[in-house]
């Protein structure tokens, strides 16, 4: 119900108030027993308090939310400097042919602008109980979440103008950074319409949504654990394999849109390739170290330059959560293309590698599971294999990075853990 939105306002606007409540109260225990400190966190106390009472801060709120536009499709994907027009696409109908934002029944709703003020952003998001948002309410110039936190008419109407703001524009453009196609026009061959393709960051969190869920879930890898023990499942696993990504933003996501903070600039390409016919299989080098084979050096190679300028540009920051979250991710990557790249020897015959005596067992039992050879007590392969896989891309990273870091044997340890796991998930 509407008075369940008007709740959740105000509890956010307290949720907001603790944060910064939280910061002042460590001044204050810092400051001990110095008066004139305290006498200044004294007024920042009051001031505090005066801010975030929840008219003062629908106020601040509603001169502030001009500076971001509400957005479904966002122009700085195309460029970081492009200052054009946003665009919050109305659902126009959808094709089934196509993948795009119309084919999403709720699509996600981005915020572009100031990151200062994207915390209007994320007031203009909250839902009442049926999932109908502040967002809705305000583009249908209704005032039900809002009228019970004022009796004052005047001010009721300012917030729901100042709040409107965040999606109107009343000079919409384009920009010279932003992509145009001209179009001709068929009856009139001298004319053509100038469009303005825009990126949308609301289908792009729909893909990233569903790849993360397919990769990262707690339900995927229950799947794959049960097909590894070939057990019944009542899902179906679901992969998406060559998957390539794109970074928008930088170290600074945040600048692009608030949806793409989220995903920490990244966004997912799917293989669109069209298939090619393999006449023969990749040959195996002399090399006792599987991946440095051709074809895994290959599929890896990108990623690793990828992982070696990430850990490059942040070598001398504290380490975070959600640093090492990214970090597991990218290794992650690496790991799966290396996969990837040897399934074509995997599906070889049985008992083909007793032909190349330079593989290792481990590699062998890896790269021809159903040679009659191995015996069921043969299950610890996958720790050498693995030991492998760390020490290997421990070297070829700094080797990426030009040497301009170290990496020792922790980040080995632990990227041979990452591959064991997952050739416990797969293999």
């Amino acid at each position: 119900m509407p008075s369940t939105l008007t709740e959740r306002i105000v509890a956010y606007i307290a949720e907001r108030k603790a944060a910064k409540q939280e910061a002042l109260d460590k001044e204050i225990s810092a400051a001990g027993d110095d008066n004139t400190a305290l006498a200044l966190l004294s007024g920042k106390q009051a001031k505090l308090n005066t801010d975030f009472t929840v008219n003062v801060w629908l106020d601040g709120a509603a001169k502030r939310a001009g500076q971001i536009s509400m957005a479904t499709h966002a122009i700085k994907f195309t460029h970081s400097a492009a200052k054009g027009s946003n665009i919050l696409a109305e659902q126009m109908g959808s094709n089934g042919r196509y993948l795009d934002t119309f084919c999403l029944a709720q699509p996600a709703v981005d915020a572009v602008g100031n990151a200062a003020a994207l915390d209007v952003a994320k007031l203009l998001q909250l839902a009442d109980e049926t999932g109908k948002s502040l967002l809705l309410y305000l583009k249908q110039g209704l005032s039900v979440p809002l009228a019970p936190l004022t009796d004052d008419s005047a001010q009721l109407a300012n917030w729901m103008e100042g709040l409107s703001a965040a999606l109107q524009d009343n000079a919409p453009s384009s920009h010279t950074l932003s992509k145009q196609v001209y179009f001709p026009v068929a009856e009139d061959p001298s004319g053509y319409h100038l469009l303005a393709p825009i990126y949308s960051s609301s289908l792009s969190q729909a893909v990233y949504n569903e790849i993360q869920h397919a990769r990262f879930s707690q339900e995927m890898k229950a799947i794959r654990e049960a097909r590894r023990t070939n057990k019944a499942a009542e899902k179906a696993l679901v992969a998406y394999p060559n998957i390539a990504i794109t970074v928008a933003g930088g170290s600074k996501p945040q600048n692009i849109s608030q949806l793409n903070s989220g995903r920490g600039g990244l966004t997912y390409l799917l293989d669109a390739r069209a298939p090619e016919w393999q006449s023969q299989l990749p040959r195996l080098s002399s090399t006792s170290v599987i991946f440095e084979q051709y074809v895994v050096r290959a599929a890896t190679r990108p990623l690793i330059y990828r992982l070696a300028a990430f850990i490059k540009a942040r070598k001398d920051e504290i380490s975070t959560q959600s640093h090492r979250k990214t970090l597991e991710q990218k290794v992650d990557e690496i790991a799966e293309a290396a996969l990837n790249a040897v399934a074509a020897w995997q599906n070889l015959p049985a008992g083909w590698s007793n032909a190349y005596s330079q593989l290792s067992g481990f590699t062998a039992r890896w790269l021809d599971p159903d040679n009659p050879k191995w015996q069921e007590e043969n299950s610890d392969w996958r720790e050498p294999l693995s030991a492998e896989f760390g020490l290997w891309l421990k070297d070829s990273v700094m080797a990426a990075g030009r040497r301009e870091f170290l990496l020792g044997a922790g980040e080995a340890d632990e990227w041979r853990q990452q591959f064991k796991q997952l050739l416990w998930e797969v293999n």
